[in-house]
C-alpha cells in the first residue's frame, strides 16, 4: 500500500522459464477477473486452460523425434550458412547483464495509426514486416553491408501442431527465436524493401517454431543438432503487439520494475536487443545495449534512425503510386516477383491469382487450339415479363458481380508457370440497352436472331474481365429480352441458375425498396485451394486401379 491516496501496487515475480510475454497478459486478465468476482462476494472461478503447456510441449518433442519437422531442415541449414557481418563496436568490454542500458524512442500517434491501419494494406504487409524493414535499413547503413541477420522472436503459440489445440488461456514459455537474414533495397526504395522483407518472413517455415525445436528437442538428424551449436545473431528483435491497459482498470502494468531481473554477471545473448510495443496508441521502441561495448550516442543514433525510417515508410505508402503484391500473396500461382509485378501491378486491381482447375485448363487448351470459334461460349436468351426498370436490372447484375469473385475473373496463360485465373477487385459489367418497343413483331424477331448471331460471333476475350456481357432489349409493355453471354470457363450450368436467381432477387429488392438478402456462398477460390491440397498421387493410383484393364472406349449402340 502506498501513502497519499496513490494506487496500491502488487509485485508479481515469475521465472522466464514459466511465463512469456503473452502469459503475463493471460495472468493479468485472469487476476482482474477473479479479483472482481471476489470483491463482489462471489467465489473466484478462474477460466481453466484448454490445452496444458506440458501436453503441447510433449507433442512438439514427439513430432521432432519422429522426424515430422525434418522438411524444414534444408531451409534452416541455408539460413545458418548465411555470412554474418559483425556489428561495429565502440568499446572492447565484455557485455554482461549488469552493464545493460536502455534507449527508448516513441513514434507519434498519427504515424503509429498509419503503421497499424493504412500502411499494411498498401503492400499487404503485417506490422512486423514494416518494423523489420526499418530496422534492417538502419542496421545495413550502420554496418555498411547489403544484408543483416537478426534473431527474431515470435509468440510460438502454434495451435496447428495438434488438432484441437487451444492455447488462448495457457501459461508457459512458448517464445520462439530464430535467425532471419534481411536484404533491404536501396535506401530510398521502400517499396522494394518492404516486398523483400515480407517475402523473407513469409518463407520462414512454421513461423520459426521448428528452428530451436530441431536444435534442442532430440532430433536424430545431425544437421538438426548442429543448429544448436551455432551462435545467435548479435541483434534480437521482438514485436509485442498492442497493449491497451486503461488507467481506470483494476490492474494496469507499471513501467518501472524494482530491482534487476537478471544476474548481473550473466553474459548477454545479443549486443543489441530491440523490442517494440504499441501502448496507449503510440509505438514505443526500446533498445537494450551494453555500455561496455556501445556508447549511448551510438545507440541513440540507431534508435532515431529507425523512427525516421518508419516515418519515411509511412510517407511512401501514402503516395498515389505506392503499392504492390508479392509471390506469397498468391502462393498457388508459382510466380516470381517480376511476374507478380507484371500481372498484379500495384495490387489495387487484382484481388487474387489462382491456378485453373483441370477442367478449366482443358477449356483453355481447346480455345487456344480450336481456331476462331469458341465452343465454350454460353449464350442465355430469356424473355422476361414484369421488368419495368431495365436500369435497375443492370444495377442488380452489377451488385451480384461485385460480391461474386468468379464473375470478376480473367485468364492469364502467357509468361506464367501454369495458367491462372485473375480475380479483379472491381469491374463494370458491360451492358447494352436496346429499345425495340416501336418495331413490329416481325422486325423484332428478325433483329433478335441477327443480334444473337452477331453477339456470338464477337466471342469473348479471355484476358479481359468480366468474361460475360449483357444485352437488354426493351419490348412493348413490361417485357424484355435478356441476352446473357458468358464463358463456360467461369460458370458451370448449376452456377448459371444460381446467378440468375440472385440477380432477380436483387432486382426485386431494388424496385420495391426491400432489403437484399443474398445467400452466403464461399468463393470459388476456396475450392481451388482445397483442390490444390489434395493428394494427386493417391488419386492417380486410385483411378489407375479402378480403370485397370480398360484399354479401349466402351462402345455405345448406334
Amino acid at each position: 500500500m502506498l501513502p497519499g491516496g496513490r494506487r496500491p501496487r502488487l509485485f508479481l515475480t515469475a521465472h522466464h522459464l514459466a511465463v512469456d510475454s503473452v502469459s503475463w497478459r493471460v495472468l493479468l486478465t485472469g487476476l482482474a477477473e477473479t479479483y472482481r468476482q471476489a470483491a463482489a462476494g462471489e467465489r473466484p472461478r478462474p477460466e481453466p486452460e484448454h490445452t496444458a503447456f506440458a501436453d503441447w510441449a510433449r507433442e512438439l518433442t514427439d513430432r521432432v523425434r519422429a522426424g515430422d519437422l525434418d522438411d524444414d531442415l534444408p531451409y534452416w541449414t541455408r539460413e545458418a550458412a548465411q555470412p554474418r557481418t559483425p556489428l561495429p563496436v565502440d568499446l572492447p568490454g565484455t557485455p554482461l547483464a549488469g552493464s545493460v542500458r536502455t534507449v527508448r524512442t516513441r513514434v507519434d500517434r498519427a504515424t503509429t495509426e498509419a503503421l497499424l491501419r493504412r500502411v499494411p494494406t498498401v503492400y499487404r504487409t503485417q506490422v512486423n514486416d514494416v518494423l523489420l524493414s526499418a530496422l534492417g535499413r538502419v542496421l545495413a547503413d550502420w554496418t555498411g553491408t547489403d544484408r543483416v541477420t537478426v534473431a527474431l522472436e515470435g509468440h510460438g503459440r502454434e495451435e496447428d501442431l495438434a488438432e484441437g489445440t487451444d492455447l488462448s488461456r495457457t501459461v508457459g514459455w512458448f517464445t520462439t527465436q530464430y535467425p532471419v537474414t534481411l536484404a533491404p533495397a536501396a535506401p530510398d526504395d521502400w517499396g522494394s524493401t518492404l516486398k523483400a522483407v515480407k517475402e523473407r518472413l513469409r518463407a520462414v517455415p512454421r513461423r520459426g517454431l521448428s528452428y530451436q525445436a530441431l536444435a534442442h528437442l532430440g532430433s536424430p538428424r545431425q544437421q538438426a543438432r548442429a543448429l544448436g551449436e551455432l551462435p545467435l545473431p548479435q541483434v534480437c528483435f521482438t514485436y509485442h503487439g498492442q497493449w491497451e491497459a486503461p488507467g481506470g482498470g483494476d490492474f494496469a502494468p507499471v513501467a518501472d520494475v524494482p530491482g534487476r531481473d537478471t544476474d548481473p554477471a550473466e553474459p548477454l545473448d545479443h549486443l543489441l536487443d530491440v523490442s517494440a510495443l504499441v501502448a496507449d496508441g503510440e509505438l514505443e521502441i526500446t533498445w537494450h545495449y551494453s555500455d561496455q561495448v556501445h556508447r549511448a550516442d551510438t545507440v541513440r543514433r540507431l534508435a532515431d534512425g529507425m523512427v525516421r525510417a518508419l516515418g519515411a515508410i509511412t510517407e511512401h505508402c501514402a503516395r498515389p503510386g505506392a503499392g504492390g503484391r508479392t509471390p506469397s500473396d498468391f502462393p498457388l500461382a508459382r510466380l516470381d516477383q517480376a511476374a507478380v509485378d507484371r500481372i498484379a501491378g500495384d495490387g489495387r486491381d487484382i484481388e487474387d491469382l489462382l491456378p485453373l482447375t483441370p477442367l478449366q485448363e482443358g477449356m483453355l487448351f481447346h480455345r487456344l487450339v480450336g481456331g476462331p470459334d469458341d465452343v465454350y461460349i454460353d449464350q442465355a436468351a430469356l424473355l422476361l415479363e414484369g421488368v419495368t426498370d431495365p436500369g435497375a436490372l443492370a444495377l442488380a447484375w452489377q451488385h451480384v458481380t461485385d460480391r461474386t469473385p468468379a464473375l470478376r475473373t480473367s485468364v492469364v496463360w502467357e509468361g506464367v508457370p501454369v495458367p491462372l485465373q485473375a480475380v479483379h477487385r472491381q469491374i463494370s459489367v458491360p451492358v447494352e440497352h436496346v429499345d425495340w418497343r416501336e418495331l413490329d413483331p416481325a422486325e423484332r424477331d428478325t433483329r433478335w436472331d441477327l443480334l444473337r448471331a452477331d453477339d456470338l460471333a464477337r466471342g469473348l476475350d479471355l484476358t479481359a474481365a468480366p468474361l460475360m456481357r449483357l444485352t437488354l432489349v426493351r419490348l412493348p409493355g413490361d417485357r424484355l429480352h435478356l441476352l446473357w453471354t458468358s464463358h463456360h470457363l467461369i460458370l458451370d450450368g448449376w452456377s448459371l441458375a444460381q446467378v440468375l436467381t440472385e440477380v432477380f432477387a436483387e432486382y426485386t429488392a431494388l424496385t420495391t425498396g426491400g432489403t437484399p438478402r443474398p445467400p452466403a456462398r464461399r468463393p470459388f477460390g476456396d475450392y481451388v485451394r482445397w483442390l490444390a491440397g489434395q493428394d494427386g498421387a493417391a488419386a492417380r493410383a486410385h483411378w489407375q486401379d479402378v480403370l485397370a484393364g480398360f484399354a479401349t472406349p466402351t462402345p455405345l449402340p448406334a
